[in-house]
């Protein structure tokens, strides 16, 4: 892990703790609207990859983060639901929200779906894995569908997660039940084929496993898996980036790859971050 790298989301890290320290300030005094309403936290990754593709020459008008209560929201349509808001998206042409030169039909890049937890990384640790693998399915059931309008360029879509993960926890191991067949290979150790239960991988090993096997079934097509902690929120390096293929800058090579392919004005602007990486 290279310093350059814990520098692409360290301003995004640090949004991050001081909503959390806001959140928890107003909950201390009483207050009962959450400070920590849907984008607040995970605005500085919505700040950093807009920089990162206007450094790809994209237009500000082709990128969206708003959500339902913005002028022009990240709302796509959905297979088994009216629709989802999305964190971020790469659109042209947009139907209703046209930029100046737009012209031609509604046209897709990128969509990104962000994660936030601040609490142990394991707690409700399924109930987010299944709806990240829900909101995935929708996207590319709605796609086959036309969803989206055209199939070409296939759209690139992406998974950036951020949590609170004590590093002394890191390889602590979690208990499996299996009570009538195997668990898949990813979450078997040296015999655990004769235990009902036994000691599995790690919450955070869990989350590196979801990944990979996203990747590898092309539900996401790139993802980043980012942990901090109290000890090193106030740091230079602010952030761990423990899974190297899920780091930052493979996630945004990934992203950038994809403008490049297909973006018709895409290009590297020099002295950006899409420059250096």
């Amino acid at each position: 892990m290279s310093f350059q790298e814990t520098k692409i989301f360290h301003k995004a890290i640090k949004h991050w703790w001081a909503t959390k320290k806001v959140t928890k300030s107003k909950r201390l005094q009483g207050g009962t609207r959450d400070a920590n309403l849907h984008g607040k936290a995970m605005d500085g990754f919505g700040l950093a990859i807009y920089d990162f593709l206007i450094g790809l020459n994209v237009a500000p008008a082709h990128i969206f983060a708003g959500n339902h209560l913005a002028r022009a929201p990240s709302i796509l349509p959905s297979y088994f639901r009216p629709s989802k808001n999305w964190d971020l998206l790469v659109l042209a042409n947009s139907r209703f929200h046209p930029g100046e030169k737009d012209n031609s039909d509604p046209v897709l890049y990128a969509a990104i779906e962000f994660k936030s937890q601040d609490k142990s990384i394991g707690n409700n640790q399924n109930n987010r894995l299944e709806e990240s693998i829900g909101n995935a399915v929708d996207f590319w059931t709605t796609y086959a569908h036309s969803g989206f309008d055209r199939q070409q360029p296939r759209p690139w879509l992406g998974y950036l997660f951020v949590g609170k993960y004590d590093p002394e926890t890191d390889e602590k191991s979690v208990k499996i039940k299996q009570p009538h067949f195997e668990a898949m290979p990813p979450f078997r150790v040296g015999g655990s084929e004769t235990k009902a239960v036994y000691a599995g991988p790690s919450y955070a090993e869990r989350y590196k496993i979801f990944l990979r096997q996203c990747v590898a079934s092309r539900l996401y097509d790139a993802g980043a898996f980012l942990v901090t902690d109290e000890s090193i929120s106030e740091k230079v390096i602010n952030h761990r980036i423990s899974v190297p293929e899920f780091g930052p800058a493979n996630f945004l090579r990934s992203l950038k790859a994809q403008i490049l392919a297909h973006y018709p004005d895409a290009k590297i602007k020099r002295g950006s971050l899409a420059s250096k990486i």
